[in-house]
């Protein structure tokens, strides 16, 4: 009798224990199909989830709307973490879109390296005042900040951008204002050698 009570309970435990990785099972395949528990939502509705993107997805599915929709208003520390989020090929990327053009270009004075400075010294040539001079502006950032050691990389993106702004410094077709800075940043920039206007008061 004792026997037959202990297989019984053994049964009853294997039947358990079955029971249990069947419901196991089942959930696992439940979770990978899409049907399990939805994801924690995001700390902010806003954020662009990168991972969610399909593979052939454009650069405007995978950028973070809540760090450019902080940095839009134009203050140092968002126009800073924007940049370090962006860096300065993203930002040239980004500038490509009317509605991004004008927060990317203030936070290509915060990217690290040189590689935007070509772009800034085409905008501060060719664009209308306005965007002209906020593209200077993000060159006077990019000239009084401390040299960084990344800064060496960007070497041809220096020469080409100190080139640029070199001719519109020279380039007395060009509004004074725009020349002026042109000239101040040049001034602070480690610039290979050139010609610079003498006719220009850029202190």
């Amino acid at each position: 009798m004792l026997l037959l009570r202990g297989l019984a309970a053994k049964r009853a435990l294997a039947a358990v224990v079955a029971l249990a990785l069947v419901v196991a099972l089942w959930s696992a395949c439940r979770r990978s199909q899409g049907g399990g528990p939805a994801a924690a939502p995001s700390s902010s509705a806003a954020v662009v989830n990168r991972l969610a993107a399909v593979p052939d997805a454009g650069p405007a599915a995978l950028r973070d709307v809540a760090i450019w929709s902080s940095a839009k208003e134009g203050q140092t520390e968002d126009l800073a973490s924007l940049a370090a989020h962006e860096g300065a090929a993203g930002l040239i990327e980004a500038a490509d879109e009317p509605t991004l053009r004008v927060t990317a270009l203030r936070a290509m004075g915060y990217a690290r390296g040189w590689a935007q400075l070509p772009y800034l010294a085409t905008a501060a040539s060719t664009s209308e005042d306005e965007e002209a001079k906020i593209a200077l502006d993000a060159v006077i950032e990019l000239a009084t900040r401390p040299r960084r050691s990344e800064d060496v990389e960007d070497e041809a993106e220096l020469r080409e951008g100190c080139e640029k702004l070199g001719g519109l410094a020279r380039d007395a077709a060009r509004p004074r204002e725009r020349r002026v800075v042109a000239l101040r940043a040049l001034r602070m920039m480690p610039c290979p050698r050139q010609e610079l206007p003498s006719d220009l008061d850029a202190r």
